[in-house]
Formats: structure tokens, sequence, C-alpha cells
């Protein structure tokens, strides 16, 4: 896969998705721990280090909307059920409807990707909705009431 980019920030985002698309699973557990450092004098602009200064100086830290990101996930689960039934019209339809895709482009990327997760991760924009940035505590509450509804296994 040729290893982490040499990107500003978001790196790590960066090579997951990109294992994502070439068909690896990417297991992503809340109960992982990760250690980082804590220093201020960071090597990436808008970096871990930027956000430790703005929290030292009392600043809030904003975050993507939370429901951008379910959506996302929720419609990686359809894909990713769906792409064992790609070759039936009716799947393809209800794919492509629910993304905003025709059903022909669903069959296209369909028979480029080698598993259901690569396909999941290619097919699944980005969040259309929901995609601005929030306050830590607005997310927070959204958080709250996403955990609070009723939620089906994914695939």
């Amino acid at each position: 896969m040729g290893g982490f980019l040499p990107l500003p920030s978001g790196e790590d985002a960066r090579f997951l998705d990109d294992a994502a698309r070439a068909g690896f699973r990417v297991r992503r557990d809340g109960a992982m721990a990760v250690d980082t450092s804590s220093r201020r004098d960071g090597r990436a602009a808008g970096g871990l280090a930027d956000l430790l200064r703005a929290l030292d100086q009392g600043e809030l830290p904003s975050m993507a909307d939370p429901r951008g990101s379910a959506w996302q996930w929720h419609a990686q689960a359809a894909a990713r059920r769906s792409f064992a039934m790609i070759d039936q019209p009716d799947a393809r339809m209800t794919l492509g409807r629910s993304l905003g895709l025709a059903a022909d482009h669903v069959l296209g990327v369909a028979r480029d990707c080698p598993n259901g997760e690569a396909f999941a991760m290619r097919i699944v924009p980005a969040p259309m909705a929901h995609d601005a940035m929030v306050s830590l505590a607005v997310a927070e509450d959204i958080l709250r009431e996403l955990e609070s509804r009723w939620c089906e296994v994914a695939a």
C-alpha cells in the first residue's frame, strides 16, 4: 500500500481509507486506546499540537457533526450488504437511489471492487448533509441523541 503519505495532517485517516478502498477490512473499535504526544510544537498546521495550544488558551474545540458520520456508516453498511446481490437490478437501483446514483454507475463501481468493504468505501460519498463543524458540547448532545436510537447490526 505504500505506507503513510506525507500529508500535513490526517495521514492516518487517509491510510485507513486507502486500505478499505483496496478491500482490506478496517476495524474501528471504540475500546481501543491510543497514546499521543502532549507536545505543543507540532509538525502539521492544524494538527494535535495546534489543538492542544488552543485548549491551553481556553478555546473550545470544534469537530465534524456526528450525524454526517452516522449517515455515512449506515450507507456503507447498506453498500456492503448490497454487494453480494449486485447482479440483481433491484439491489442496484435501491442502493443507487439512496446515494443519488444511477444503477449502472453502482454496477460499474462494483465490478472494480474485490469485496464489499472496498465497494462500500468507493461508492458512498462524503456526507452531504450535516457536514459543518460543531462545538464539542453540540457534538456530545448529538451523540447522546444518536446513541439513544434503535440501531440494527451493521453488515
